[in-house]
């Protein structure tokens, strides 16, 4: 009760301050009639039926509204390809980590490996047949080729892991950037891959640099609910080196259902907004939230077109309803 003796001095202060300007008459007469009921556990708030309680809380209409998204991503150079100056290797690949160089090294040793495994498993399965080798002869070349198989498959895994494709990795041409970012899973759909991007490095402050989306990660990572992106970029310049910061800037027309941000709070990990229900009775609604371009919030779920959403005073009702 004392918390609700609070909110309804508040509602008065409120009344009082916005009051300010008009004559000494019409302040003297607010009064708080009655305090607000919260009903279903915080759900709804019924105030008094009083014009005064309406007008604290103004609303806007749910509706789609197109936009422009201005979204930024910090991403790291985590790669580049160089001439070689081995003759066996037209390209030399440097990584930003030893971990991805160990891998890759891997992988092409695998890929030598497999090469001979195969001649020899082709070559003891004919002299099997012939009656020259014994059964364990193939076994063990058997097994040693499946063995070479499944490192590959493994190193494979683990460089797409970390946003590379080993094919892509064979035959990218020298002067090759990959950049690697991690983008927040409500934001996926302003992107696209093949689709070029705006990119800025603290090096060169004053230049702006294209990439292109080649990869779009096909899980999310379940602790911080981000997707890596890679891209890339040409520099035959060779000014963009394995480790470098960028900032990628995404843009994109975008429509979807918002409402302002103000409009919008959180509590628990949860994202809520309040409708307006009536002149006197208003639903707290929780609501899953997409991208954001401006001043306004997309709701992904949980409000409809047409609908009330209370953009101010917000904090008020929060604070009526949770007990704050």
């Amino acid at each position: 009760m004392k918390t609700i003796i609070k909110i309804t001095n508040l509602i008065i202060v409120i009344f009082l301050f916005s009051g300010c300007n008009k004559s000494e008459k019409s302040t003297s007469t607010i009064t708080a009639s009655a305090d607000p009921i919260v009903k279903e556990g915080g759900k709804y708030i019924e105030f008094p039926n009083d014009i005064k309680y309406e007008k604290l809380f103004q609303v806007i209409e749910a509706a789609n509204i197109k936009g422009q998204l201005d979204l930024s991503a910090p991403a790291t150079v985590i790669g580049r390809v160089n001439k070689s100056g081995n003759q066996n290797y037209k390209s030399l690949i440097l990584f930003n980590s030893t971990e991805l160089t160990n891998i890759y090294s891997s992988y092409l040793q695998n890929l030598t490996l497999l090469k001979t495994s195969k001649i020899n498993f082709d070559r003891v399965t004919d002299l099997y047949k012939n009656g020259a080798a014994t059964g364990k002869e193939l076994n063990d070349a058997s097994a040693e080729l499946q063995n070479i198989q499944n490192a590959i498959a493994g190193n494979e895994a683990q460089l797409r892991e970390l946003g590379l494709n080993p094919e892509h990795l064979n035959t990218a041409a020298a002067g090759t950037v990959w950049l690697l970012c991690d983008l927040a899973e409500s934001e996926l759909n302003t992107v696209k891959k093949g689709q070029t991007y705006e990119l800025e490095f603290p090096g060169f402050p004053e230049e702006k640099f294209k990439a292109n989306i080649d990869v779009i990660a096909d899980v999310v990572n379940s602790d911080t609910r981000k997707i890596k992106i890679r891209l890339s970029l040409l520099d035959n310049a060779d000014r963009i080196k394995p480790g470098m910061y960028a900032k990628v800037k995404f843009e994109a027309h975008h429509e979807g259902l918002m409402v302002p941000k103000k409009a919008v709070i959180s509590a628990n990990a949860k994202y809520y907004v309040y409708i307006k229900q009536s002149t006197i009775l208003y639903e707290r609604r929780e609501v899953s939230i997409s991208s954001e371009t401006g001043e306004y919030i997309e709701i992904a779920n949980g409000v409809k077109i047409g609908e009330k959403v209370v953009t101010t005073n917000v904090y008020l009702l929060k604070g009526i309803n949770m007990g704050i």
